[in-house]
């Protein structure tokens, strides 16, 4: 007869492909408990991970939540958080930078998954690329006033981001996944 585990407590269970499952219920962010799958190579790093993951949740440490995006998250920090704390100019500023720069880019991103790496690519894009281009300014215009990308033959004008703007982006970035962290949307 197989052992059950007490409720509460789990389950863990071999797939089809040889690697272990574990599923158990744990609080989210919101208050509510949800069920959460942990994965390993065998029975017993299944089992390690999911007894942390319970741990962590006895303790009320919510999990992360693994749904919201990027973009998603930026547009409630800027209305519930930034509104209040900043004056309306900076209000502007950020939400100027987060609409046409980092959304665009990065918003659909999962905000759990979100790595060290995506953000050194976008940084590094966005002082590369020819905003023009990117944006699709030029395409915009109306047809005989095609200055650089749209035009034919296409010429591109290099009008590339200031030093300074890619820092401020990466200050707005940091900014917003620094109050991630604190309100445990995202795990370190």
């Amino acid at each position: 007869m197989a052992k059950r585990n007490p409720n509460g407590e789990g389950t863990i269970y071999r797939r089809k492909d040889g690697r272990s499952e574990g599923a158990g219920y744990v609080l989210m962010p919101d208050g509510t408990y949800k069920r959460r799958r942990v994965y390993g190579r065998t029975w017993e790093e299944a089992r390690k991970k999911l007894t942390e993951l319970l741990a962590k949740s006895d303790q009320g440490i919510p999990a992360a939540d693994t749904t919201e995006s990027l973009g998603t998250y930026l547009a409630y920090w800027l209305e519930h958080i930034v509104s209040h704390k900043v004056r309306p100019s900076t209000v502007y500023s950020y939400s100027k930078c987060v609409n046409a720069y980092i959304v665009p880019r990065l918003g659909k991103k999962k905000l759990a998954r979100l790595s060290v790496k995506d953000v050194r690519l976008f940084l590094d894009r966005a002082r590369q690329a020819c905003q023009c281009c990117t944006q699709g300014r030029d395409a915009a215009r109306p047809a005989g006033e095609h200055r650089c990308c749209a035009a034919t033959p296409k010429r591109c004008c290099e009008h590339r981001l200031s030093p300074r703007m890619v820092q401020y982006l990466h200050a707005v970035l940091r900014n917003a996944l620094q109050h991630a962290v604190r309100e445990e949307l995202v795990q370190v």
